[in-house]
């Protein structure tokens, strides 16, 4: 079982297609609306994957001078700033709507490879994915295996 971080404004409703292939292969997940919650709880608990969108709500305390407010946070996440939890790069999946390729290249350059596009993901696909980020990690399912 992984515990995953979903990071997205969506109707929870909406996500429900995407959400119950991975509750029902024994993952937690969290969901989480906006770029304050994402930042407040990667700082209280440790996830094994997360996945984020670009167009995420700010809330109250984040501050963002873009139109994308998930790539303030992962700008935010990898600054080197001392204060900020220090989490692996390979565990973030960009699962966005956004294809403006300036963007999905910052994403790149950050560090960022796990990258789908809503409209390439059938719901069942994105479990497999996030399977195969889990298992490149060394991550171990619920029966032991790799």
């Amino acid at each position: 079982m992984a515990r995953i971080l979903w990071i997205e404004d969506e109707a929870k409703d909406q996500l429900i297609e995407y959400v119950a292939p991975l509750l029902r292969a024994g993952h937690f997940v969290e969901l989480v609306g906006d770029a304050s919650e994402a930042f407040r709880r990667l700082g209280e608990a440790e996830f094994d994957v997360i996945i984020f969108d670009l167009l995420i709500g700010i809330g109250d305390d984040f501050v963002t001078e873009t139109d994308y407010p998930g790539l303030d946070l992962l700008r935010r996440l990898f600054s080197g700033d001392p204060e900020v939890p220090k989490i692996a790069k390979d565990r973030f999946i960009l699962f966005t709507a956004v294809k403006n390729p300036k963007i999905i290249d910052e994403i790149k350059d950050l560090g960022i490879n796990n990258i789908k596009t809503k409209q390439q993901m059938h719901r069942t696909m994105l479990k497999q994915f996030v399977e195969e980020v889990l298992a490149r990690n060394g991550h171990e399912g619920k029966n032991g295996k790799k």
